[in-house]
């Protein structure tokens, strides 16, 4: 296996989370669980292997061992560790289900390991051991897709995530992540395919609506996106912050500035810690010709970000997703001149 480039690994540390059988975590909890006095991850391998501790009871532990070994500089040994557990699986004969069940876990973690490391075609054919043991499990898909993609092999990303929605077709997230690899590649009729898909499953999807809605009128298309747009506006509960700022932008494109504003307040009220709403109250004031407000609603967003320049900047990429890079850029600008508001 390759060593692991020290400068790579660097940057890839901050790219991937933990991604388990039991779901995503940051590699960062992950370190924080492992204590000092815990055993190192070869003697917990060895537990496992000298059947004092079944592996189901060991995983987790393993896993975060695996990754704090691997943010530490050695996942080289790591890999090692866990490839001694997988043959220990391998050599049962007529293996059972739970054998079968813990073979396709340590194969998976493994590909992770090995893509947090930035060994992404060693990840790839981790992976896709861990599908021919158990292809059942829509994590390893998604997973087969971020390394895909980071190779380039823009394909196999498309094909891993059609087969998690097949796994797991409840997983929205998924298909607006592949709904927004069809658009990047300008595979236009794939694109609007699945985000019809996911509206089939959830009629009321703002984020699916307000994609298919900004593509035809992007297009031209003679397709009526009001009606879209009524079924979007129509949710109003349960909110989280960006659906919010969607439907917002929705008001704003129909002209309802001031509904939108009164919408925006009322989610502000009801969390007050969500910053970006003031960049959304500060675009529509300006639209209104309102600049006095639009640079108090400035002021609060800085405030409530302290001013610090590297949380501001996600959030006005997050805004510009929404209200487009444009509008983000002059905000952008106009947030330059002003000051935090003194409360």
């Amino acid at each position: 296996m390759p060593t692991i480039n020290t400068r790579l690994r660097s940057k890839i540390i901050i790219r991937f989370p933990k991604v388990t059988e039991r779901g995503w975590r940051p590699v960062s909890d992950c370190a924080k669980t492992v204590k000092t006095h815990e055993p190192a991850l070869k003697e917990m391998c060895e537990r496992v292997l000298s059947f004092k501790e079944a592996y189901d009871d060991a995983a987790e532990r393993i896993e975060d061992l695996a990754y704090y070994e691997c943010t530490h500089g050695d996942a080289q040994s790591a890999v090692c560790q866990l490839e001694r557990l997988a043959g220990f699986f391998e050599g049962f004969q007529n293996k059972s289900e739970e054998i079968s069940s813990s073979l396709a876990q340590v194969y998976s973690l493994i590909g992770h390991i090995c893509q947090y490391a930035g060994m992404f075609n060693e990840s790839i054919g981790w992976i896709n051991k861990s599908v021919v043991v158990d292809d059942q499990n829509p994590v390893s898909y998604h997973s087969l897709a971020l390394s895909y993609q980071s190779i380039g092999d823009v394909v196999s990303a498309l094909r891993s995530l059609e087969q998690e929605i097949t796994v797991s077709p409840g997983n929205y997230y998924t298909y607006l992540l592949l709904a927004d690899l069809y658009e990047k590649n300008k595979w236009f009729c794939e694109f609007e395919g699945v985000l019809k898909r996911l509206l089939e499953r959830d009629p009321e999807n703002i984020h699916g609506l307000h994609k298919l809605i900004c593509f035809y009128e992007r297009r031209s298309t003679h397709i009526d996106v009001e009606f879209l747009r009524r079924r979007l506006l129509n949710r109003t509960l349960n909110l989280n912050r960006i659906e919010a700022i969607i439907r917002a932008y929705h008001l704003w494109r129909i002209k309802n500035n001031q509904e939108a504003i009164e919408f925006l307040d009322s989610f502000s009220a009801a969390a007050p810690d969500v910053s970006i709403v003031h960049l959304a109250n500060a675009h529509i004031y300006g639209h209104m010709h309102q600049y006095s407000r639009k640079r108090f609603e400035l002021s609060l967003f800085k405030k409530k970000n302290h001013g610090r320049e590297e949380i501001m900047k996600i959030k006005l990429k997050e805004f510009g997703l929404v209200f487009g890079n444009d509008a983000a850029q002059k905000i952008r600008k106009r947030l330059a001149t002003v000051h935090p508001v003194s409360l």
